[in-house]
């Protein structure tokens, strides 16, 4: 005995039905979890890329090293350099060189840090002033100041005034061309926004303008940081009774390359280090320039 056809369509509606229950609820399980691991995946991203891009860049390094020169005198494996880098530390050698690197860096870098916005920031108020001084801070930072090492060396002696200024003449031009552009492009609309909700000047300046400018600013910063420790290894090589620049000379003469190079990796890696925390800092101050995907490195 066949069923009726209307008892027939009926089941075959709900089978559709049901079918089309499961499907939704797949997609939206699916959604979820992609919803829940897209940011782990995403910040796995940010930090493998980097990771990956070192370790390709090290192997290169070791094949060139063993393969193509063969000769540890001419230029170290980084396995060697790694090693020699490691012996510094455990011996406790590097500590004295590094403190006064250091020392001579985080001088210069917060006076050129602090100087440079505030020039920049006053060149972004004064328009006369900026277009007074547009063509001297251009020269300035164009010219190779590196070459004044020797001389400020010569006026200053061999301990840590030379070297500060060293590091604030290498640090402070890209921190006041960035600083003097951030404040210039800040939208007026904000501002005028902001003042016709009843904020004063200071309010407008920090609440507005810093937020405004931040990225800008930060970004000065971070070339200034590339620039200072190039002052500090110039100054030091030039004349220095120890630091990190110090030690490349003493290395370098002996032909100890291995270590020549693992002082060259420590301050690549502080330079690494500075940028990243400065990166960190940008995101802070202004979390909407994030990118949403994960090829931004810090």
């Amino acid at each position: 005995m066949t069923s009726p056809p209307r008892l027939l369509h009926a089941d075959t509606r709900g089978r559709a039905l049901l079918v089309a229950i499961e499907t939704k609820t797949a997609e939206n399980t699916a959604r979820a979890y992609r919803r829940q691991w897209s940011p782990v995946a995403g910040r796995a991203g940010k930090l493998m890329l980097p990771v990956v891009g070192f370790v390709i860049v090290g192997l290169v390094w070791e094949f060139v090293a063993r393969v193509i020169v063969a000769n540890p005198l001419l230029f170290s494996p980084l396995s060697s350099t790694l090693q020699a880098l490691w012996d510094m530390f455990e011996t406790g050698s590097i500590w004295t060189h590094l403190s006064a690197s250091g020392q001579e860096f985080a001088m210069g870098y917060v006076i050129a840090a602090a100087g440079g916005v505030l020039i920049g920031a006053v060149l972004a108020a004064l328009p006369v002033a900026s277009k007074t001084f547009a063509g001297v801070i251009q020269a300035a930072y164009a010219t190779p100041l590196i070459a004044l090492a020797p001389l400020l060396v010569v006026l200053f002696g061999i301990g840590l005034e030379s070297k500060v200024i060293v590091v604030f003449l290498l640090a402070v031009f890209p921190v006041i061309i960035a600083t003097e552009s951030a404040f210039r492009t800040v939208n007026p609309e904000y501002v005028e926004t902001a003042r016709a909700f009843g904020a004063g000047p200071l309010q407008v300046v920090a609440k507005v303008v810093f937020p405004a400018a931040a990225v800008g600013v930060l970004t000065g910063l971070r070339l200034g940081v590339g620039r200072g420790i190039i002052g500090v290894v110039v100054g030091e090589i030039f004349g220095a009774q120890r630091g990190l620049g110090f030690l490349i000379v003493q290395y370098s003469e002996a032909f100890r390359t291995a270590d020549v190079l693992a002082v060259v990796l420590l301050l690549a890696a502080i330079g690494v280090g500075t940028n990243s925390a400065l990166r960190k800092l940008e995101d802070r101050l202004s979390p909407w320039t994030r990118s949403a995907g994960p090829g931004r490195t810090a």
